[in-house]
């Protein structure tokens, strides 16, 4: 959590009884919960220390500007002990139960987990373009009627391509989807991913939905077969189905 995240309540009434509520179970709980005695201790006296001035402007009719001001000022000072306070000793502390944290006021990391992606039921729309000198721009829509743009529940996109010589046969079916994942340990070769090189398949993954390759000048005149799928990398059993096939003339 940011320590400028706004779970310190605003209203001195409320503010009150979080303050009075924290000081009492960090009292009750510092050696339990590996807070210093140093740092529980400074908030006790925080804490104690407000008391008086909370009450003193509690009563709207007796209370002066002065004692208004004091409180403001003083409870300014207390927050800005607080915050760090908290970030520091409380809201991440895995020896506090998150329900615990949660009766304290607080917003600790894992109560509410990020959802799970879905398994992805469909597949790229693919756009080919020759850009000239063996370079060809390849661009992947969600649906027909979507500017270009990556599917929501992917990491990215995957392409298997191959290239067939003038005069050469349709590629045979999409290939296996057997994805390696993205780390810095990315293989070297398809030959170490796994990847079905037997029938020719070279690959290419892009965090992007739009790119360009340079294929080279000696692939020029040849015919790119290609195939896509939208890829979750840590979970490839989610990946989407295979592209249908998209062809395209190296210029």
């Amino acid at each position: 959590m940011s320590s400028t995240k706004p779970y310190i309540p605003s209203n001195n009434s409320d503010f009150n009884l979080f303050e009075v509520n924290l000081n009492t179970e960090v009292t009750a709980n510092a050696l339990a919960w590996g807070v210093p005695a140093a740092q529980a201790g400074l908030l006790t006296t925080w804490s104690t220390g407000y008391a008086p001035i909370y009450a003193a402007v509690s009563n709207k009719e007796t209370r002066s500007r002065q004692q208004v001001l004091a409180h403001k000022t003083y409870r300014q000072d207390y927050v800005t002990f607080l915050r760090p306070f908290c970030q520091a000793f409380l809201t991440n502390n895995i020896l506090i139960s998150v329900d615990v944290r949660k009766s304290l006021g607080l917003n600790p990391r894992g109560v509410n987990p990020p959802s799970e992606r879905p398994t992805i039921t469909s597949a790229p729309i693919v756009e080919l373009k020759p850009l000239g000198g063996g370079t060809v721009r390849f661009a992947f829509k969600v649906s027909q009627s979507n500017r270009i743009g990556r599917q929501p529940n992917s990491d990215g996109v995957m392409i298997y391509f191959k290239l067939v010589s003038p005069g050469g046969i349709q590629p045979p079916l999409p290939p296996e989807p057997i994805i390696p994942q993205l780390n810095e340990d990315y293989p070297s070769s398809d030959a170490e991913s796994g990847l079905p090189t037997k029938d020719g398949y070279e690959t290419q993954f892009s965090t992007r939905a739009s790119f360009t390759a340079q294929l080279g000048i000696s692939e020029i005149g040849k015919t790119m077969h290609i195939y896509a799928q939208w890829v979750n990398t840590s979970d490839t059993s989610k990946n989407g189905p295979f592209s249908m096939v998209s062809t395209l003339v190296v210029s």
